[in-house]
């Protein structure tokens, strides 16, 4: 629908005339008509007074087809941090009624789990700032320091809420009706690991072994050795990954892991160093995000700054980001930390 037919329609429904319109927005009757048959179309001046008058917001002025839509609700899930409960609700409400389409359910689905995935980080990161706010406050209350440390995903002393019973019986589910997904064993297997369940973690491997990337396979060995003490047999894999995958990017990432791990945070930085010069461009930003984690941890601040830096300006050479969610985030990590340097 083109904007002058939605605005004699908004017209009609209010039951005023092109006269009463004009006078409100300073306009001949003859402008309005001009829209309304589709010869002109209103000032962009015009638009918030329109939407005001209306009562609707000044996207509800446009007609937009399904994949503009769709287009639309990625870019404000990039570029803003929370949405208004108008913008997530009518999202959450044209995607449900896209399930309809058959052809696209897996991608409607996709969208809803991300729209929602989106909504729960903005909230947890308020309840973050007004958790330590009340805590700073004084109220050092269990329920503040819980929410806190959820807030964080940290981890609970209580095993009724630290063990994923749950989410590992999804993926058993799912892999019976889908045993060659070899996604679903990657985040499988490291959640068995976690929640201590090695010997089914050891099937898991056994069963994707040959059909998996090799390096994965050492990540996994990896972590059941040192997930059952043998922290030495850990290292000596590590050092034979080194050996046998030293021009893999990937490969210096898993030991960098492992070393940040166990608080060897000098020799974790020179492996996510030399994990991000070997990657190919456009290189992600993980390596780097760490060692700013590690300077954070170790209170250079000044290094840390400049890091989020390198990842500000590796956003802007390698992905043509220079705004938006992604950026502010880091640009926000500079400014806070500016002030401790």
């Amino acid at each position: 629908m083109e904007i002058g037919k939605k605005i004699k329609q908004l017209r009609q429904n209010k039951g005023v005339t092109q006269e009463t319109l004009a006078n409100v927005l300073g306009v001949t009757y003859q402008a309005v008509s001009r829209w309304e048959n589709g010869t002109t179309m209103p000032d962009i001046t015009l638009l918030p007074s329109i939407s005001i008058y209306f009562g609707v917001s000044i996207d509800d002025l446009f007609e937009f087809t399904d994949e503009s839509q769709f287009k639309r609700i990625e870019n404000m899930m990039n570029e803003k941090p929370m949405l208004s409960d108008v913008e997530f609700q009518n999202a959450k409400q044209f995607l449900e009624k896209q399930l309809k389409n058959k052809d696209k359910s897996i991608y409607v689905l996709k969208m809803l789990a991300k729209l929602c995935s989106h909504r729960s980080k903005s909230y947890n990161s308020l309840a973050v700032e007004y958790a330590k706010a009340a805590i700073r406050s004084g109220d050092t209350s269990k329920e503040m320091n819980n929410i806190l440390r959820e807030s964080y995903g940290s981890p609970h002393t209580d095993w009724n809420f630290r063990n994923r019973h749950e989410l590992i019986d999804f993926y058993y589910e799912h892999l019976e009706v889908c045993p060659d997904d070899l996604r679903a064993y990657r985040y499988f297997i490291p959640t068995l690991i976690a929640d201590g369940r090695t010997v089914e973690a050891k099937s898991m491997i056994e069963k994707i072994r040959l059909a998996e990337k090799e390096e994965l396979i050492y990540v996994f060995d990896a972590m059941l050795l040192r997930r059952e003490g043998k922290l030495e047999e850990c290292e000596s894999l590590l050092q034979n990954l080194s050996e046998r995958f030293g021009d893999s990017w990937y490969s210096w990432a898993i030991i960098a892991d492992f070393k940040a791990d166990d608080c060897l945070y000098d020799e974790a930085v020179m492996c996510f160093e030399k994990s991000f010069e070997l990657q190919p461009i456009p290189r992600y930003t993980d390596s780097l995000e760490a060692i700013a984690h590690i300077y954070e941890i170790k209170k250079d601040y000044q290094k840390a700054v400049a890091t989020y830096e390198r990842i500000v300006n590796l956003l802007e050479t390698d992905w043509n980001l220079s705004f938006g969610v992604t950026v502010n985030k880091y640009l926000k990590k500079i400014d806070e930390l500016s002030l401790k340097v």
